[in-house]
């Protein structure tokens, strides 16, 4: 069986780059290499929580991205070269969840993605 992952331009709805790996292979295992196919300018990158891994924020850091991925729940901060994680831990930490935080960063264009997906399927 093989898994189909996808990166979405938001504001054309047009799918940038694709990776076609087998069932095994997590999201975040094949996030990096979704990622370096495209030689686009990638300003921002939204995402579910299961992209909250090292590998994942690491990965957006190397390509100056900014990462819009919603800690896990009972998230810890990390050390400081990662600041916007860490201002989410503490919005979620202080509000009790990520819905605020998720209304004011624009993550619900994250969808569009999901759209995207659902046609393909």
């Amino acid at each position: 069986m093989r898994k189909l992952h996808l990166a979405v331009d938001t504001e054309t709805h047009e799918v940038i780059c694709t990776k076609l790996s087998l069932s095994n292979v997590t999201n975040t295992e094949a996030f990096p290499g979704l990622i370096r196919q495209t030689y686009r300018k990638i300003k921002v990158t939204s995402a579910d929580g299961a992209f909250d891994t090292l590998v994942s924020h690491d990965e957006l850091r190397r390509k100056k991205i900014r990462a819009l991925i919603p800690p896990r729940s009972g998230a810890r901060y990390w050390s400081a070269d990662y600041a916007d994680l860490n201002q989410a831990v503490a919005n979620q930490r202080l509000t009790g969840d990520n819905t605020r935080r998720e209304s004011m960063t624009g993550y619900h264009r994250r969808l569009i993605a999901e759209t995207a997906m659902y046609r393909v399927k």
